[in-house]
C-alpha cells in the first residue's frame, strides 16, 4: 500500500480537511446508469465501507474503486481441462482497489495487482463526478531521504529493478524505459517474476543517463514504487563527484499489508483491508508527517 497527499487542481494544500464522509455519501446515492464511470485507461465502479465496531483493532471507512472487465476473454484451468470463464448476462469481472482518508488529507491506497486502479484512477474519478470543487491533484509521499538522494545524482550509473509476476507493465506509464523492457518479456515468457539491471558508463554516455534517471525519478514519486520488489540506484554525487547507492524502495511511505481472502472471490476482504490500512498509517504516522513536511 501506498500514501499520497491530496492537493486542489494547483497542487495547493486544501485549508481544511477533504470531506470524506460526503465523499462517501455522494457515491452511496448514485443511481445505477451513473454509477460506472469511465476514465481514460478504464471504467470504475465505486462502493463505500464504513466498518462497525470492530473490538480492539482500529479499522478505516473505505472507498473502493473495481475496474470494470467486460470482455472476458479467459479460460480456467484445472489439470490441463479448460473450459470457457463463463459469466451471467448482467455480470461482469470485478478488480478492487481500496482507499481512505486521513488526517491531513492524506490518501491510503491498497491495491490487490498491478492492473487494478491506482492513484490516477481515483483522482479521475472523483473529478469526472465534481465530488470536490474544482478538483484534486495527488503527490505521493516520499520519504526525506529519497528525495535528497535523487537531488545528489549527477550520473546515474547503474539501476537495478525487480518485480513480480503479477505486475502489469502499463502501471509504469507510457514511454517508461522500465516498461519497454517488461512488456517484450511479459509477452514471450507470461507472469514471471523479473529482475533487470542496467549499467551506464559514467563517461561518454550522459543523454542515456539522464534518460534513465527521469525513468527513476519518476518510479520514486509514481504509485508504481509500490509494485517492485526491488529499485536500487548507484550514481555519481553531485557534490564531489564519488560513488553512491540508494535503494528506493526501503525509502517510500509504502508497506506490504496482509489481508484475509474471502473464500469464494480470493479478493480481500473489506474488514481485513479496513484494519490494514488503519494499523499501516499507525505504524507509519511518523514517516508520513515527514514527507508532508518535506513537500511543504
Amino acid at each position: 500500500m501506498r500514501f499520497y497527499e491530496i492537493l486542489n487542481k494547483d497542487k495547493k494544500r486544501f485549508p481544511n480537511k477533504i470531506p470524506f464522509d460526503d465523499m462517501m455519501r455522494i457515491i452511496d446515492e448514485l443511481p445505477d446508469q451513473e454509477a460506472y464511470v469511465s476514465t481514460k485507461s478504464m471504467e470504475l465502479l465505486g462502493s463505500t465501507y464504513i466498518p462497525r465496531s470492530s473490538g480492539a483493532k482500529q479499522a478505516a471507512p473505505l472507498i473502493t474503486l473495481d475496474r470494470i472487465t467486460r470482455d472476458v476473454r479467459l479460460r480456467i484451468e484445472r489439470q490441463r481441462n479448460y473450459r470457457p470463464l463463463v459469466l451471467g448476462d448482467d455480470e461482469t469481472l470485478a478488480e478492487p482497489t481500496f482507499y481512505s482518508i486521513f488526517d491531513n488529507n492524506v490518501l491510503a491506497i491498497m491495491r490487490n495487482s498491478g492492473s487494478s486502479p491506482g492513484a490516477s484512477s481515483f483522482r479521475e474519478y472523483i473529478n469526472k463526478l465534481n465530488i470536490i470543487s474544482d478538483g484534486i491533484e495527488l503527490i505521493p509521499l516520499v520519504d526525506r531521504d529519497a528525495l535528497r538522494a535523487l537531488r545528489e545524482v549527477k550520473t546515474l550509473t547503474k539501476l537495478h529493478v525487480a518485480v513480480g509476476p503479477d505486475v502489469s507493465a502499463d502501471v509504469f506509464g507510457e514511454g517508461n524505459m522500465i516498461a519497454e523492457l517488461l512488456r517484450p518479456a511479459r509477452r514471450k515468457l507470461g507472469n514471471v517474476g523479473i529482475e533487470m539491471s542496467i549499467r551506464i558508463a559514467p563517461k561518454g554516455q550522459e543523454s542515456e543517463s539522464e534518460i534513465a534517471f527521469r525513468d527513476i525519478e519518476a518510479l520514486a514519486n509514481s504509485d508504481a514504487i509500490g509494485f517492485v520488489d526491488k529499485a536500487e540506484i548507484w550514481y555519481r554525487r553531485m557534490e564531489d563527484g564519488r560513488a553512491a547507492s540508494f535503494d528506493l524502495l526501503q525509502e517510500a511511505v509504502a508497506q506490504s499489508v496482509d489481508v484475509d481472502l474471502d473464500d469464494e472471490s480470493n479478493q480481500p476482504t473489506v474488514l481485513s483491508v479496513a484494519q490494514g490500512l488503519a494499523v499501516a498509517y499507525e505504524d507509519l504516522y511518523e514517516e508520513i508527517r515527514s514527507a508532508l513536511h518535506a513537500t511543504s
